[in-house]
């Protein structure tokens, strides 16, 4: 009766799984003929798309060309009204003309028909539509509609181009345009869509309450869900979706698909019953007495003979398990009969699922069974399959109302081909483990596992002990180790693995197979701190969640979040790393949205591979961390690991250990470049620069050196140097070379220490000057960004009389507005800007604006840079106060500078 049942069982799981794999099938080829369709309607609207887009920025803009008609009589300070009436003049005598109006600033100063809008004339811009506001923000062309216009016809919709005039980034007004509904819909063809077998809709986001708005639809009763969409900005999002008439499959397509389904469902059905047929017969005839009969492994005779087999076919190596289930018995009795037959035949089942690799399995008696598994594998290698299968054997039982489990001890050794026989072999093996057994207690073993796991081994496991009170403790133990696993390997904020738990999954990787090579990608978004600084934490947080959403696609659980913005991810794919990259840098092309803010992410990407570029973590971190730092350095969103890199991390080597050495043995050397006093026409100060010789007769960068200095944490003793050194050249000889100031650069390392301010001036005191001599160079990059931990220590400074210049001004940071809130005295303007003052006139304006405003606030200014004769007469009349470069003299050696003053 009970394989009767079964039968039928099978039948029906055989015809149900059948016509899934028919219906699976043919839903496959539908999606195959639907994705041919779908990428048609993509290639039609990516035309129509750029065609709106020309129409509406172009030929049917009307409102460009008057704004720059009105532009033009502003800069020739024409009568606006008359340029204005006369280039509309042709405009409106078309009758897809409605309105023109100009707002000057923010103010409707002119429309146009009068007789229909003149009473709208002095409004201002928040009288109307948001529409109006909104060209002004964005300052680009903005295209609303339909809409209907205030003392419009009526019921006249109108589509709205406004385009603003603005001058250097200054809005000073708008042009409107409205022009007919119909008109316009007719410029962009969209009925030629439907021409083509297309339904289409295209429609808009309002703005202001994020409804859909449609412009034009074939259908309005049509359902658009299913259809290719494309968007597009004007500046508010558009978006044109399109759909076939008939649908995306036609009625002839879809029964020729059901036909198929049917003839493919009626041949795997015959196919599967002669299938099943032979299997059958096949079984009933290898039911011999070497297998048991319960699990259909071998049993002992049947697995030598078999093994037998195996080790004189003299293929590759033979490896030999032993797994025993210690209490098996008591515990059969306490689940009985049924659940004892139901584990053993579901051992089979587990078998096949967890060995890939040809093996024999064998059960010896009630909870021992042996397995024979072909494969090269290593000592840890099979350890760790053994453990695995450990776990398959597993054995679940109910005591008491609670669940224990029962695991299987095992054994294994490797057969050497025809040296002894099988049986001999399996006889050492089970010999061996009973050996081991009686020497290893549970308390002792426990105690090795809790000892591992202090040494900081990772692939403990508590789970292999028979009795069940030592079980019971061992799940505990098993539960804690995981907690901990947990908090030492995971972000708690994002729930991504952290840089320990790369290290340890990496580590596995290679273990695991030497030779399989895997890719690292670490991505960067750049200028992250920004969005923390200008909006707040939880955005920032959320901006990184949804980079995470993105990267775990591609990465899976092998993706890290290693330090702030920075992630890693692991590929194992063998996809080309220019390729993958790529596709990783497509990813974070559509902008983030956090609540109603949009961000447009650009993320930097390293790139290394293992073993090509490092043969342990520890090696593939640094590399790919230096190509990232290259990356970032030469302004390159994609960088790969290669000899170049190799070469600058030799070199940054080589400097620090120079460095190092230099400042340990006061043999580093400093330069002073003097600066000149226009109104003295004499040298009254100088600047003191590093030099670090590169053992070929030449020099070090200075930026590279104070860029590495300030990487490996040796800034603060490089500045401490070079300010003492400085100091003391001052009390040496430099009042009697004429010299009233030096100038040293202060680090932000040496600034946002505890105590800076009184640690600076005792290193100046103790050179025998007086702090008034000293001026401390700060980067105004650095200067702003740390203003508030700063101010404190620079106030204390200029209390005891040390001067402040603010260097490298004018490269990213400059703003004259705020020149009277910072805590400087000098200013010094940056190459960057002096090297274009002959060439473009309005960096000459800004260098002489800069020096009114430093004027007005009390401030000194420096120019730098100043190489030719040219510049240095145009700067000089700019009335700056000192003027430092290659035009007067280079950097030099103490000696040669006093010697240089003294002529």
């Amino acid at each position: 009766m009970r394989n009767q049942v079964w039968r039928r069982l099978s039948c029906f799981i055989i015809i149900f799984s059948v016509f899934f794999v028919a219906v699976g099938s043919v839903f496959w080829i539908r999606k195959a003929a639907v994705g041919i369709r779908q990428r048609e309607a993509e290639n039609i609207l990516y035309y129509y798309r750029e065609k709106i887009l020309l129409q509406m920025q172009g030929t049917v803009n009307e409102a460009s060309s008057l704004a720059q008609t009105v532009y033009a009589s502003m800069s020739l300070e024409a009568e606006v009204p008359e340029w204005l009436a006369s280039a509309s003049e042709s405009l409106l005598q078309r009758a897809e003309v409605i309105m023109v109006c100009l707002f000057e600033g923010d103010t409707l100063t002119h429309i146009l028909p009068e007789e229909r809008f003149g009473d709208l004339a002095g409004r201002d811009l928040s009288d109307f539509s948001y529409i109006y506001t909104m060209s002004k923000v964005v300052k680009n062309l903005v295209v609303e509609g339909p809409v209907v216009l205030e003392n419009g016809p009526e019921g006249q919709e109108v589509f709205l181009f406004l385009q603003p005039i603005v001058k250097e980034d200054v809005y000073l007004g708008q042009v409107a345009v409205a022009l007919d509904r119909d008109y316009v819909l007719k410029q962009l063809g969209l009925e030629d869509l439907y021409t083509q077998g297309y339904d289409y809709e295209l429609w808009r986001v309002e703005p202001q309450n994020g409804n859909k708005e449609v412009v034009a639809s074939s259908d309005e009763e049509m359902d658009f869900s299913q259809a290719q969409k494309t968007v597009f900005h004007l500046p508010t999002q558009w978006t044109l979706s399109i759909q076939p008439v008939s649908g995306w499959l036609s009625g002839g397509q879809r029964l020729r698909m059901v036909l198929l389904c049917v003839l493919l469902q009626v041949f795997l059905t015959a196919f599967i019953f002669l299938l099943r047929r032979m299997i059958r017969q096949k079984r009933i005839l290898s039911k011999v007495d070497n297998v048991d009969q319960v699990t259909g492994f071998y049993n002992r005779k049947g697995f030598t003979q078999a093994l037998d087999g195996w080790l004189q076919s003299g293929a590759s190596p033979v490896i030999l398990f032993f797994f025993s289930i210690e209490g098996y018995a008591q515990a059969a009795r306490l689940i009985g009969p049924a659940k004892e037959e139901q584990y053993l035949q579901s051992i089979p089942i587990r078998l096949n699922e967890y060995i890939h690799s040809p093996f024999l399995a064998g059960r010896l008696d009630e909870g021992s069974y042996i397995v024979a598994l072909r494969e090269e594998m290593n000592e840890q290698s099979c350890d760790g399959f053994a453990r695995g299968l450990s776990l398959e054997l597993m054995l679940q039982v109910r005591i008491n109302g609670e669940k224990k489990f029962l695991m299987a001890r095992h054994q294994y050794i490797c057969c050497e081909q025809e040296e002894i026989g099988a049986a001999e072999l399996v006889s050492q093996l089970i010999q061996a483990y009973y050996d081991r057994m009686s020497k290893e207690s549970p308390v002792r073993m426990l105690t090795e596992k809790c000892r591992q796991l202090i040494e900081g081994k990772s692939d403990v496991t508590f789970d292999e002990y028979t009795d069940l009170e030592m079980m019971e403790l061992s799940k505990t133990f098993n539960r804690y180790r995981k907690q901990v696993e947990q908090l030492a390997y995971s972000d708690p904020v994002f729930a991504a693995g952290n840089r320990p738990k790369f290290l340890r999954d990496t580590n596995m990787l290679i273990e695991y197979d030497k030779k399989r090579r895997f890719a690292l990608y670490c991505v960067d978004i750049c200028s992250f701190s920004q969005y923390n600084e200008l909006f707040s934490a939880d955005i920032g947080d959320e901006i990184l969640h949804e980079a995470l959403r993105r990267l775990s696609r591609p990465f899976g659980s092998y993706l890290y979040r290693i330090n702030g913005d920075v992630f890693l991810g692991v590929s194992l794919s063998n996809e080309p790393e220019a390729s993958f990259a790529g596709r990783l840098q497509s990813m974070f092309d559509e902008p983030v949205t956090v609540g109603n803010l949009s961000f447009s992410l650009k993320v930097r990407i390293a790139v290394c591979m293992y073993p090509e570029h490092g043969k342990t973590p520890g090696a593939l971190l640094d590399h790919i961390q230096s190509a990232l730092r290259f990356a970032k350095e030469a302004d390159q969103a994609i960088a790969v690991y290669n000899g170049r890199l190799d070469e600058m991390i030799r070199t940054e080597a080589d400097i620090l250990r120079r460095l190092k050495k230099a400042i340990r043995q006061k043999s580093l050397e400093v330069w002073y470049q003097p600066i000149m006093l226009l109104s003295e026409n004499q040298y009254s100060a100088a600047e003191a620069l590093v030099r670090l010789p590169d053992g070929r007769g030449g020099y070090f960068s200075a930026g590279q050196v104070i860029s590495l200095a300030e990487r490996n944490g040796i800034a603060e003793e490089l500045g401490d140097y070079v300010l003492l050194q400085a100091c003391m050249f001052m009390y040496r000889c430099g009042r009697k070379s004429g010299l009233r100031r030096i100038g040293i650069n202060l680090s932000v390392q040496q600034l946002l220490v505890g105590n800076s301010a009184d640690h600076l001036l005792k290193l100046i005191c103790s050179a025998g000057i007086d702090p008034g001599v000293v001026t401390l160079e700060i980067t105004e990059s650095v200067l702003i960004q740390s203003i508030d931990q700063a101010a404190q220590a620079l106030e204390k400074l200029r209390k005891a009389g040390v001067r402040i210049a603010l260097d490298d001004f004018g490269v990213g940071y400059s703003s004259l507005n705020y020149l009277s809130n910072l805590p400087v005295d000098i200013i010094k303007i940056d190459r960057s800007l002096t090297r274009q003052i002959l060439s473009n006139p309005k960096q000459c304006a800004l260098l002489k604006s800069i020096v009114n405003m430093a004027s007005i606030n009390g401030l000194s200014v420096v120019a730098e840079g100043v190489e030719t004769q040219e510049e240095q007469q145009e700067i000089a009349e700019s009335r700056v106060d000192y003027i430092q470069g290659y035009f007067y003299a280079r950097p030099m050696p103490e000696e040669e500078l006093c010697l240089f003053l003294s002529h």
